[in-house]
């Protein structure tokens, strides 16, 4: 039997944004950071919470701000295969939500009259599993 994962909903549960008025303006490279976590609500249905942090202390470091957000997705999930189950929580749910939190951060910083910030495509599977490895 396949594993059928089905991607029901999200919202943004929240976002925080706070601008460094002292930033000098030079050019930074776009530090930010992914956090994820999966809460089973029942055998076939779970959240993932997607948190994301661009700009960690830019006062310290002359970045231009400081972004959090935490975006939640709903998911039903269909298969008995406890490993297969947990590999599509912890990792293709996160593939399918961060396009979600890319365009609301392009949107959000947009809106905030600061340069726009546009992440670049990557591997988030990748990024989660090497974080782990690293125990970060």
């Amino acid at each position: 039997m396949k594993a059928n994962l089905k991607f029901k909903d999200y919202v943004v549960n929240s976002i925080e944004f706070k601008n460094n008025l002292s930033f000098d303006n030079s050019p930074v490279e776009i530090d930010f950071d992914i956090n994820s976590e999966v809460n089973f609500i029942s055998d076939k249905e779970f959240f993932l919470g997607l948190e994301i942090e661009i700009f960690r202390e830019p006062e310290k470091n002359n970045y231009p701000f400081n972004f959090k957000a935490e975006i939640i997705g709903t998911f039903e999930i269909d298969t008995d295969n406890e490993v297969e189950k947990n590999k599509l929580a912890e990792q293709n749910s996160v593939a399918i939500l961060f396009p979600y939190v890319r365009a609301l951060i392009s949107t959000y910083t947009s809106a905030s009259n600061v340069s726009p910030i546009i992440l670049p495509p990557i591997n988030v599977v990748k990024y989660i599993q090497n974080k782990k490895k690293k125990g970060i």
